[in-house]
């Protein structure tokens, strides 16, 4: 996996769907690297593209994830607004943006962090008990909300 991780031209598609098979330490490399903000941005748009649907029901909703860590300790946030059964995007949505949805949530969580409990390295629950993930918001759909998104794997 190293191969890919340190190559800041590959593919963000492949990177993504290698996640799960990399380190703590080769995820952190990877995204704190200059390729970094092109695998977050892949995998959210891969989240809003296996958007279930079938899952979500009516709900009308807004899940704000506030990823910290960046490039000189900066934060990147990704929205996902679902309504009608359809999920969009919103990349670096305005912080006072008002959304209109039912229900709301905030994720706030170190890149790798996320991206570890995405791929199924390490349990978000635990994260939470440990204050490694914040989430504003109402907790029990805080925990529904998550199955209605996937990423690419390899096999």
């Amino acid at each position: 996996m190293s191969d890919l991780a340190v190559d800041p031209t590959a593919d963000p598609a492949k990177l993504v769907s290698a996640l799960s098979a990399m380190s703590e330490r080769e995820i952190s490399d990877l995204i704190g690297g200059p390729s970094g903000e092109h695998v977050l941005d892949e995998i959210f748009r891969q989240m809003r593209d296996t958007f279930r649907p079938d899952q979500a029901g009516d709900e009308s909703a807004s899940v704000r994830f506030a990823l910290t860590g960046g490039p000189g300790g900066s934060t990147r946030t990704y929205e996902l607004r679902i309504l009608d059964g359809a999920c969009t995007l919103v990349t670096e949505p305005d912080a006072g943006s008002a959304t209109t949805a039912d229900r709301s949530l905030t994720i706030t969580t170190d890149r790798v962090r996320f991206v570890r409990v995405l791929t199924g390295q390490v349990s978000g629950a635990k994260l939470f008990l440990t204050r490694k993930i914040k989430v504003d918001g109402d907790m029990k759909f805080g925990g529904k909300v998550m199955t209605w998104f996937g990423i690419k794997q390899e096999d």
